[in-house]
């Protein structure tokens, strides 16, 4: 099933495939986990900055039933301390990536990221500081896989 232009989907990072030349810079999964203020958001974040960057791009993302079933049970009680900040956060991330213009001379997947960081920073650095940081965390990841994915690194 195609994801309708404009429309965001809460992205699971198990049973996920996706084109490395054409998206696989957006594919960055933020800073969570231990010592963030938050996790089990990562592939959500990564999947929310694809989307505005694919329909941007003129790209297709597709969803549908897993090819693997996952069924490992987790601790809910332990899953809500480390979603707790983000299940507040959603009310400010959402209508910011609902509302997220690139600019037309953005015909990357690196530079649609670069100024979604750009915009993170200052829509979203409001918020929480971590959100300054996650900023500049996308700029080190862009410039990070451009070094490991540049002609002379693959030849």
């Amino acid at each position: 099933m195609t994801i309708p232009k404009g429309s965001l989907f809460p992205m699971c990072a198990m049973n996920l495939a996706f084109d490395r030349e054409l998206i696989g810079p957006a594919m960055y999964f933020g800073l969570m986990g231990e010592g963030q203020p938050i996790g089990r958001y990562d592939d959500m974040w990564a999947g929310w900055c694809t989307k505005v960057i694919c329909d941007h791009l003129g790209l297709g993302v597709k969803t549908g039933l897993p090819y693997l079933w996952h069924s490992k049970a987790s601790n809910p009680f332990e899953n809500l301390k480390k979603e707790y900040k983000g299940l507040f956060w959603q009310e400010e991330l959402i209508p910011f990536f609902q509302l997220v213009s690139l600019p037309k001379d953005c015909i990357t997947a690196q530079k649609c990221y670069i100024e979604l960081s750009k915009q993170v920073k200052e829509k979203l650095g409001k918020i929480d500081d971590y959100f300054n940081k996650l900023a500049d965390a996308m700029v080190i990841w862009i410039e990070v896989w451009d070094e490991h994915n540049s002609a002379e690194s693959s030849a």
